[in-house]
């Protein structure tokens, strides 16, 4: 299977909680929070996923999905919203809940990753503001697919996994991560409640645990680690 080289990238408290916004709004915890674009911009590959509800949260600000009326009839083939892109967002996004009002963000082009039970009045949408998307399954996500289709259709070699801990833990559990990159802040979240690095349901856990190798260790600004792991296969 050819499907892109995968690095989960993410910014984490040492108790391994990744939720930064409940840390604090003090200029300190605002500076260390900064740290993950200026890491994320400084490995400089040009193609990142997140789950639905990160994408929502940070990037499309709840907006509701949008749907247009039309009398014809939507194949459920992959389209290409822009095929001179060189840089990509991509959402994972089975049960089309995100509302999107343009096909990029933050100069990236948008891909949303879909199940073929998406209505067509949602489709339609999509394409109108240039949003690619690609179907992974009839009526769940599966990742593979969707890993060989990023790499067969948009060229993209290199993808990082960005979060929520849900979908690291997913393509975790499904033996997609190469690489795992952690920064680590000199700060403690002690919530039982806050999301963690990787989040898989006990009753879905194909392995017991998943064995890392250090690769490097980086001492940043601000007492902040960069931990840069291989996947041991």
């Amino acid at each position: 299977m050819k499907r892109p080289h995968t690095i989960c990238l993410m910014a984490t408290s040492i108790d391994g909680k990744i939720l930064g916004h409940t840390w604090g709004k003090s200029p300190a915890a605002k500076k260390l929070l900064s740290k993950f674009e200026e890491t994320h911009e400084a490995i400089g590959i040009r193609a990142w996923i997140v789950g639905r509800t990160t994408m929502e949260k940070d990037f499309t600000h709840f907006e509701n999905p949008i749907y247009e009326q039309g009398t014809d009839t939507i194949d459920r083939t992959d389209f290409i919203g822009n095929h001179n892109a060189a840089s990509f967002a991509i959402a994972l996004d089975e049960h089309a809940k995100l509302g999107w009002k343009s096909g990029t963000i933050l100069g990236d082009h948008v891909i949303t990753i879909l199940s073929e039970k998406t209505d067509d009045t949602y489709l339609r949408h999509l394409r109108s503001v240039g949003v690619s998307y690609i179907f992974a399954g009839i009526e769940s996500i599966d990742l593979e697919i969707a890993l060989q289709k990023l790499y067969s259709k948009f060229g993209i070699e290199k993808l990082m996994v960005e979060g929520g801990g849900k979908l690291n833990g997913s393509f975790l559990d499904a033996g997609l991560i190469d690489q795992v990159f952690q920064l680590l802040l000199p700060v403690i979240d002690g919530k039982t409640d806050t999301s963690t690095f990787f989040e898989i349901d006990n009753e879905k856990r194909e392995d017991l645990s998943t064995l890392l190798k250090l690769e490097s260790f980086e001492k940043m600004e601000d007492d902040v680690l960069l931990l840069k792991y291989s996947v041991k296969k």
